[in-house]
């Protein structure tokens, strides 16, 4: 019992008033016909290997949705300047004992519009905190309307129940936007009821699913990270398996814009 005291003691939650924090700068004006994003969750940078490998996915990459990133003390890395992205944190938990704040990361090589973020309705036991999604817009010129990309981490370790109503919170800025949508992230599908619950929710509002996929043994051999897109072309997907500084394999994915109607 102390044990998971100190466990639930050991974090706090970032009002939401200080949550967003915005890093480093977008270096164009608008984007190109096709467009790549890649997704993956970094483990909390706690591998060797990985600003390096962050590196080599982010080069020719226009968006970059990242989860489990960590911000140490409210200071932009290196990496964020020199990047070329303009970066939204969406900050969830501070560790106590540092400054280091840990959440959701969306980078974009076109600054974005707008900024919101949604906690999950719930907590996951022991730790008790919540999940969070970051939704940033985009003007990409060509579209009808603008790109809405949603940076998710779903809640883990809790009942399908729980896991449904977050679900229901993202169906609700879906409802709101008409324009072309790219949802990504890592949504804890560990079993077929939470796979169930997801896809049905995505098919009702019309996106379609990216169909990659890295199970691992870790994982119960399910696929927890996912894409969804509506609006634009699926051009190439790409699993990059060779990406070993995560215990999650990021995703690589390139679309074509749809012409404005």
């Amino acid at each position: 019992m102390i044990r998971v005291l100190n466990r639930k003691n050991a974090y706090r939650i970032v009002p939401e008033d200080d949550a967003v924090r915005v890093l480093g700068q977008a270096t164009r004006k608008s984007l190109g016909h096709h467009f790549t994003m890649i997704c993956w969750n970094m483990y909390k940078a706690s591998r060797r290997g990985w600003l390096e490998d962050l590196t080599t996915l982010s080069a020719d990459a226009d968006f970059v949705l990242l989860q489990e990133a960590m911000l140490h003390g409210d200071k932009a890395h290196p990496f964020h300047v020199s990047s070329g992205f303009e970066w939204v944190m969406a900050q969830n938990f501070a560790y106590r004992s540092t400054a280091v704040t840990s959440g959701v990361k969306t980078g974009s090589r076109i600054a974005a519009l707008s900024r919101r973020i949604l906690r999950s309705p719930d907590r996951e036991p022991i730790i008790d905190l919540p999940k969070m999604m970051l939704a940033t817009e985009y003007d990409i010129l060509n579209t009808s309307g603008n790109l809405l990309i949603i940076n998710i981490h779903a809640i883990n370790i809790t009942s399908s129940r729980k896991f449904g109503r977050q679900v229901a919170q993202l169906e609700a800025v879906l409802d709101a936007h008409k324009g072309p949508v790219i949802l990504a992230g890592d949504f804890n599908t560990w079993n077929q009821n939470r796979r169930w619950i997801l896809f049905d929710a995505m098919e009702n509002h019309h996106l379609n699913h990216v169909p990659i996929g890295a199970p691992q043994w870790r994982h119960l051999n399910q696929v927890l990270d996912h894409v969804f897109y509506r609006g634009m072309v699926l051009k190439t997907a790409t699993c990059m398996q060779h990406i070993r500084s995560s215990d999650h394999i990021p995703l690589r994915v390139e679309f074509e814009q749809l012409a404005r109607v």
